[in-house]
């Protein structure tokens, strides 16, 4: 397929804007902006595809047409300096030892590789800490390694919203979201929110640029998360890039998921990253992608203390007793003499088979059904429902992904089997005889409540210290009582589904599955309105 850019759209001149990454400096936000951008960069046959794919053209018109104006490029960037400049002034204003600052503010998020689908995207920025590479190391948890007991994590959001400082601890205030706050109101930041989450959070407005905006210091798994994310985009820039694109467009439209509400209108509990890594998987399933990941040895530590003193890890969620672990080590590119599997395969393609490959078989009596349901414009008008020939190419070899006994892992290469098929009865079992002994010893519902979540935590802490990458037989403990799970790629013993009911989810599959069918049934008439039309 010929590959002439079109003509590039971009005023921005040729200066590095922001300046490219140190070598080893971890920055998907420089890396992309070092680089062209791939929306104002598209290929004319894919935007005005010979075959008249009305699918096709219409994503690539709306996907190109969601490149952030200059303006706004520039505005992060002075943001981002700003921030940078006075953070550095306020908590650590002398050099450190090789003459450089302590700390650097970097966008992560949609934002930092080209992943907006349009203006009102909120900025994500964190605060990268040069003395604490590895994030919340061991050195610094409010527990250690070694404990027996857990402590309360509510206690650990509360030290983390007023003060950083213990006399155990020697972190520079801005750890603290009050400080933190204060620190940005200073130079004209507005409408600051403290969220003292696991991921501790500061909300803001930045009334000048008209930028809302989150912040946390130090928590590097945003990096490393759009750091993988940018890698697998550069590997297929018109393909997954328009696929996240649709995909996220989709979503927020039937989950009413409002950009500057987080997750308060979400109603599947799905973030950005979740459904990214939803569709890297599905393009891994189908061999359009290369799993990244295949070279890293998947440790299992006996120890707890094993586990910690591991140099390769990092570690987040300061509002926790103790870090979370990530495995953060991938390719930044695929293996010599990778190709894909269909060479010819466009974006409309892999946006017909995603929807093709989650859409669930004998769905069309459920109860789900009632609350996404979708009118195809050209039976609304005639009163009959018009069919059309599919025109999506038979590349995508289409099975179902089956939520029951299957979990979505790009760490393992896209799809693969659950170790135990939801609602496992050993699970249940488990958590019937806690629950039970408990009752029979005295204790009363309030205190089995708060027993039961120490023991699920220190269950999970077990299992995910021996699980590996969850290929092997052993996968985290819990999943089996979640009906959808997407394996986090660096936080191996996590779902990056939200408090979703089997209920919820039912319903979010049903949404695939009627878009499914109205792509089929429009075949090369249906254009991304119609993905967008509930």
């Amino acid at each position: 397929m010929p590959s002439q850019p079109t003509t590039n759209l971009s005023s921005l001149n040729e200066r590095s804007f922001p300046p490219p990454p140190f070598p080893g400096e971890v920055s998907p936000y420089k890396t992309y902006y070092s680089n062209p951008q791939p929306r104002l960069n598209i290929p004319h046959p894919l935007l005005h595809p010979a075959e008249n794919d009305n699918l096709q053209k219409s994503i690539m018109t709306s996907w190109q047409e969601s490149e952030p104006s200059d303006e706004r490029k520039r505005d992060m960037e002075d943001l981002r300096v700003l921030l940078t400049d006075t953070i550095n002034e306020t908590f650590f204003p002398t050099l450190m030892e090789d003459g450089k600052r302590r700390f650097e503010v970097e966008i992560v998020g949609s934002s930092s590789w080209g992943g907006e689908v349009d203006s009102l995207t909120d900025v994500a920025l964190v605060i990268v800490d040069r003395a604490l590479p590895r994030g919340y190391d061991p050195s610094q948890w409010l527990l250690p390694s070694s404990s027996t007991t857990f402590g309360s994590n509510t206690q650990a959001r509360r030290s983390r919203y007023r003060s950083s400082t213990s006399q155990e601890q020697s972190l520079p205030e801005c750890y603290s979201l009050k400080a933190l706050s204060d620190c940005i109101e200073s130079v004209g930041m507005t409408h600051t929110k403290r969220h003292p989450l696991p991921l501790p959070l500061l909300k803001f407005v930045d009334p000048v640029r008209k930028l809302g905006c989150d912040l946390q210091c130090n928590d590097l798994s945003g990096l490393y998360n759009c750091s993988y994310i940018l890698s697998y985009t550069t590997l297929s820039p018109y393909i997954l890039r328009p696929l996240i694109y649709t995909i996220k467009r989709w979503y927020k439209l039937i989950s009413g998921k409002d950009p500057k509400l987080s997750n308060r209108q979400n109603k599947y509990k799905l973030s950005s990253y979740s459904l990214s890594i939803m569709c890297v998987a599905y393009l891994q399933h189908i061999s359009q992608l290369p799993n990244l990941q295949e070279d890293v040895v998947a440790k299992k530590y006996e120890r707890m203390e094993d586990w910690s003193r591991d140099g390769e890890l990092t570690w987040g969620e300061w509002g926790r007793t103790q870090g979370r672990a990530a495995h953060t080590a991938f390719s930044k590119h695929a293996k010599v003499g990778w190709t894909p599997r269909w060479p010819e395969m466009i974006a409309a393609d892999a946006v017909r088979g995603f929807f093709t490959h989650f859409s669930q078989p004998s769905t069309q009596d459920t109860a789900a059904r009632s609350s996404c349901i979708a009118i195809d414009k050209a039976s609304d008008v005639t009163g009959e429902t018009q069919v059309d020939q599919p025109t999506s190419k038979s590349m995508t070899d289409q099975d179902h992904f089956s939520p029951l006994t299957q979990i979505i892992s790009p760490l393992n290469g896209g799809i693969i089997p659950r170790s135990a098929p939801y609602k496992d009865p050993t699970y249940q079992d488990i958590e019937h005889t806690q629950i039970t002994y408990l009752t029979m010893t005295g204790y009363d519902p309030s205190q089995i409540s708060v027993i039961m979540q120490q023991f699920r935590i220190a269950k999970s802490l077990e299992i995910e210290r021996l699980m590996g990458k969850g290929d092997e037989g052993v996968q985290a403990y819990g999943w089996e009582g979640r009906k959808l799970v997407i394996q986090d790629p660096f936080k191996w013993g996590k779902s990056q589904v939200g408090d979703m009911t089997e209920e919820i989810c039912d319903d979010f599959f049903e949404c695939i599955t009627q878009t499914h069918e109205r792509l089929e049934r429009l075949g090369s008439r249906a254009g991304i309105e119609d993905i967008l039309t509930f």
